[in-house]
């Protein structure tokens, strides 16, 4: 029992020193036990991973002051006390400092170095965001925090992590491309504009789940357009805008100023960003650059992140993952890496306690090599880890550098793995490269996309990735739809064209499609060329000369739809809430289509081809306002359209669904939501989050769909800028309210009245709605507006 409470003590220290921690050591007494002269603390602030990035270093970093906080039970503040007046450097770089007025009943001391300006509020809770004063981080003197309780400084030689509040971005140009890309510098946006000056629950992160950041920066960037190196505060995945600016030189010698938007990927594939966590070290190397950037910052800023430059984004501070010990040390290492296909280095940790070498390099640890495209391993930095506890140990950290040779001579991934020994303990590193992506990547391969013969997309993989919303993994419930070709679920009008090179064959091909050749090219549309809605997936490979196999993946499991910004679709039919055209949904999106089933009066039932999301939603996922883990998904509502534009002789027969909904779809009548419900497949069923907040959940079953629900999003409607019931789902049926519902044909509010679809905590049913405000056959002018869910016709 003993050895199992030393090693979870142990895994404590591992989790707390990920990120190349800042150690502050400290010794001495405490509690009611303190004596009268006080506790003499010695200090140590070690740095980042990497100082230096490209040929400008950054800032070292110093104390600027340093206060200690007291808490009693239940973490109670008792006071807090100014130590910086007795802070002295030692010869090691070390600090000495002592803390006197230690409260009676102290129960833990907490470090506080650089936050002068500390409030009583802070004080009080320092892991409070909402306490937290907005600061500007500081690369040269960041705030730091450390914790101890009065118990573990009874004991001799204790110790203190100190943490670091902020994050640091570097930027770095690789060697082959400074010649023509020079002057670069970062500018961040969308940072949290403030971080408590300790983390969550006085513990760590060490996975990118942070609680989301809603108070951004959006204004004033940091960095400037010249730094490469800049602090930032914590922000959660997905939010931090980062900008490059730099200066361009082409083929020909002409050489422009221009801005690039780059994201922060860990995996740019999945499109899955990096949280910005405290203390860790995020890397951007910008690899390749292809034309110039936007003229100007705006620009950019409005842009999706595009191929103009491609980036690797790397994480310096691995964190330690994997544990063993034997009775008297322990060896943990962070043992899984997944690197890009053209990434040449991988950086690993490990932390050792053995204090003896056992290596003939009089290194305390060996490293073999089990892949020969990992072709060498050399250590970047080691520093000292400290007692945390009675039953933990010194020792240090190393960050180890891998050189790998890079995987661009086949689409298939490759897994590689280093032995790391340690006196009689060894634990395996694994190393997944991603094989190369041909179909995106090869610029001797650019795919174009037409439609009816027009070019849609010249460069289709760039456009999918650019300029088309909603496609994503994390935007599509996890189903991968960005790899691949697509023709749209009930129209046949889609081809592309691949460049047919030297030496290539078709050997392998589904019989759904056809591959042939075409004026240099590989022409690719369905064999089928009559408009179909089954649901299926498909390839094709190509075979190149050098032997290497590129297979395009064929989906029939969606459609693309296009908002002009110049169709009245946009302009006069979608309305916004306070009228902020920023707001409107516009240019292409992608919509997934699945099967679902209702049940007629009859007991017949009918199976519909119904899209995933509403009209302009970028996410398929389930969005309620009121709970915090889904407002990721608010783009799950999609745009707020009206149903009809006047009363007339064609509205009253005819709405807006042939003018608002995609070639070959239209809005649903009412009876379907009615079968749908009768079929017990349109149903609210409770849920709760992970965070332990719970909803009602509006779903619909599907049939045979990869997708096993898709979700009603909670969102309300619009009546003029104003934004009604947010907490129910509406959406919008074509049919009139008329006859027994309440009109007949000859009434003058016939046409006016629409039947829409409407469902509150558990009540599902329709209502009926005038589409514009007014009576008697009046049209005021104050138009209603709601989501709609598409049907195939």
């Amino acid at each position: 029992m003993k050895k199992i409470k030393h090693l979870m003590i142990w895994i404590g220290l591992l989790l707390s020193l990920v990120s190349c921690k800042d150690t502050m050591e400290a010794i001495g007494l405490g509690g009611d036990e303190i004596p009268a002269e006080g506790l003499v603390l010695n200090l140590q602030l070690t740095n980042f991973t990497k100082q230096q990035i490209g040929t400008r270093a950054g800032a070292s970093e110093t104390f600027n002051s340093l206060c200690a906080v007291f808490y009693g039970d239940k973490d109670k503040y008792l006071d807090k006390t100014d130590c910086y007046s007795t802070l002295s450097q030692q010869s090691d770089g070390s600090y000495k400092v002592k803390i006197t007025n230690v409260p009676a009943g102290t129960k833990n001391v907490h470090l506080v170095a650089n936050a002068s300006d500390m409030t009583y509020s802070e004080a009080q809770d320092l892991q409070s965001l909402t306490a937290a004063k907005e600061r500007d981080p500081q690369l040269d003197a960041p705030i730091c925090w450390g914790k101890i309780s009065i118990d573990k400084l009874l004991e001799a030689n204790s110790s203190v992590t100190m943490l670091r509040q902020c994050a640091k971005i570097s930027l770095e140009i690789d060697n082959s491309i400074q010649s023509n890309f020079t002057n670069a510098g970062l500018y961040v946006y969308n940072m949290a504009t403030k971080a408590a000056i300790a983390p969550a629950n006085y513990i760590e992160p060490t996975t990118d789940d942070l609680a989301e950041s809603t108070d951004l920066r959006t204004d004033n960037p940091l960095g400037g357009g010249t730094a490469t190196t800049v602090a930032v505060n914590e922000t959660s995945a997905g939010k931090a805008m980062v900008i490059i600016k730099a200066n361009y030189k082409d083929s020909e010698g002409h050489d422009r100023e221009g801005y690039y938007k780059v994201a922060l990927y860990k995996d740019a594939k999945e499109k899955i960003q990096y949280a910005l966590l405290r203390n860790h070290h995020y890397t951007i190397k910008v690899t390749k650059v292809n034309d110039y950037g936007f003229s100007t910052l705006e620009e950019a800023k409005k842009s999706l992140p595009e191929n103009r430059v491609e980036v690797e984004v790397v994480d310096d501070n691995p964190e330690i993952t994997q544990m063993i010990a034997c009775k008297d040390y322990e060896l943990g290492v962070s043992d899984y890496q997944e690197v890009d296909a053209s990434t040449t280095k991988a950086i690993v940790t490990i932390v050792t306690t053995l204090p003896d070498a056992t290596s003939s390099d009089d290194w305390l640890y060996s490293v073999q090599k089990n892949a020969s495209w990992i072709t060498a391993c050399d250590q970047e930095t080691v520093n000292d880890t400290p007692e945390t506890g009675r039953k933990s140990s010194k020792g240090k950290k190393y960050t180890l550098k891998l050189t790998l040779t890079k995987n661009d001579q086949s689409e298939e991934p490759r897994i590689g793995t280093i032995t790391v020994t340690y006196g009689d303990l060894s634990l395996d590193i694994t190393i997944k490269q991603a094989g190369f992506d041909f179909r995106r990547k090869d610029p001797d391969r650019i795919v174009t996309m037409q439609y009816n013969n027009s070019t849609v997309a010249a460069n289709y993989f760039n456009w999918l990735d650019t300029g088309v919303q909603g496609i994503i993994p994390e935007e599509m419930q996890g189903a991968v739809r960005n790899d691949g070709l697509h023709f749209c679920v009930g129209t046949a009008d889609i081809t592309y064209l691949i460049p047919k090179l030297d030496g290539d064959q078709i050997t392998k091909k589904d019989d759904k499609i056809k591959v042939e050749e075409d004026n240099g090219k590989w022409k690719v549309s369905l064999t089928n060329t009559t408009a179909n809605k089954n649901l299926w997936k498909a390839s094709f490979t190509i075979k190149n000369q050098a032997g290497i196999e590129i297979t395009y993946p064929v989906y029939h499991t969606g459609i693309f739809h296009k908002i002009d910004e110049t169709s009245k679709v946009y302009n006069d039919y979608q309305l916004t809430e306070n009228g902020d055209n920023e707001k409107k949904v516009k240019g292409w999106f992608y919509y997934g289509v699945v099967k679902v089933e209702g049940k007629k009066a009859d007991e017949t039932t009918t199976t519909y081809y119904m899209l995933d999301r509403n009209l302009g939603a970028s996410n398929n996922g389930y969005y309620a306002p009121d709970v915090v883990a889904l407002a990721k998904n608010k783009k799950a509502i999609g745009g707020y359209f009206c149903i009809s534009e006047k009363k007339s002789t064609s509205d009253a027969t005819q709405d807006l669904s042939s003018t608002l909904a995609p070639t070959g779809y239209t809005i649903p009548t009412d009876a379907v939501f009615e079968e749908l419900v009768n079929a017990g497949n349109l149903e609210v069923v409770p849920q709760s989050t992970s965070l332990g907040e719970t909803y009602n959940c509006v779903r619909i079953k599907t049939v045979d769909s990869e997708l096993p629900y898709i979700y009603l999003p909670m969102g309300g409607f619009l009546e003029g800028e104003s934004h009604k019931n947010p907490i129910h789902v509406n959406l919008w049926t074509k049919t009139l309210l008329s006859g027994t519902q309440g009109f007949g044909t000859n009434s003058p509010e016939y046409g006016f009245w629409y039947r829409y679809f409407d469902v509150y905590n558990k009540r599902k049913g329709l209502s009926n709605m005038r589409f514009v405000s007014g009576s008697n056959g009046m049209n005021n002018g104050r138009y209603k507006a709601m989501p709609i869910r598409l049907i195939l016709k």
